[in-house]
């Protein structure tokens, strides 16, 4: 799949990015793949067992991490520590938020991107964008009221070219997929498709 987003992202100059599990990492890095992990620990290399640093992850060939997954939540100071530590290492941080209140309070930590993700629509095939519109909206707001330069990105339930292209008419600027592609029997049609959507 690596291959796959690398080639629509040549080709659509859409900003394609793969979060792979932490032991696929840097094999997908090796494919040319942009990636980043799909967690990490507000920790400092040293007696970490268990636990995956920026240091690790960048190490790997990581470029970026997602922070504060549906899946595994953190503590606002935790958060803040990654974002930090992603910055003063030169790599891109995605927070999620499940909230336009949380996303207000993530934004203000100055992440590269902040994910609206509502985590009863993940992997259920009903996008935010349409099932909950207004999660969107009122997170963009709630966000550009904090910080002008934050990337939107909206998360959760989308499966469809539309879905992307209808999140990004209430504002948002990217998309967060992954059950829908993976699962998926057309992976490189699929990522295509909702690239296309974001350059319409």
């Amino acid at each position: 799949m690596c291959c796959l987003c690398r080639e629509v992202s040549i080709e659509t100059g859409v900003n394609v990015v793969v979060c792979p599990p932490l032991p696929w990492l840097r094999e997908a890095s090796r494919a040319g793949s942009v990636v980043y992990a799909q967690h990490t620990d507000p920790i400092e290399p040293g007696a970490t067992t268990g636990f995956h640093s920026l240091d690790m992850i960048k190490a790997a060939g990581g470029s970026g991490t997602l922070i504060n997954h549906s899946e595994h939540r953190l503590g606002l100071w935790e958060i803040e520590y990654i974002v930090e530590k992603s910055r003063n290492k030169g790599m891109r941080s995605v927070v999620c938020a499940d909230t336009p209140r949380t996303v207000a309070a993530v934004s203000a930590l100055r992440p590269d991107m902040v994910a609206i993700e509502p985590p009863e629509l993940i992997g259920r095939g009903v996008s935010v964008s349409k099932a909950k519109p207004e999660v969107i909206t009122e997170s963009v707001e709630s966000i550009r009221s904090i910080n002008r330069t934050v990337l939107i990105i909206a998360g959760a339930g989308i499966t469809t070219a539309d879905d992307v292209r209808k999140a990004g008419e209430l504002g948002a600027q990217g998309a967060l997929v992954a059950s829908a592609v993976v699962k998926s029997d057309r992976q490189r049609k699929l990522i295509g498709e909702m690239a296309g959507a974001l350059t319409d």
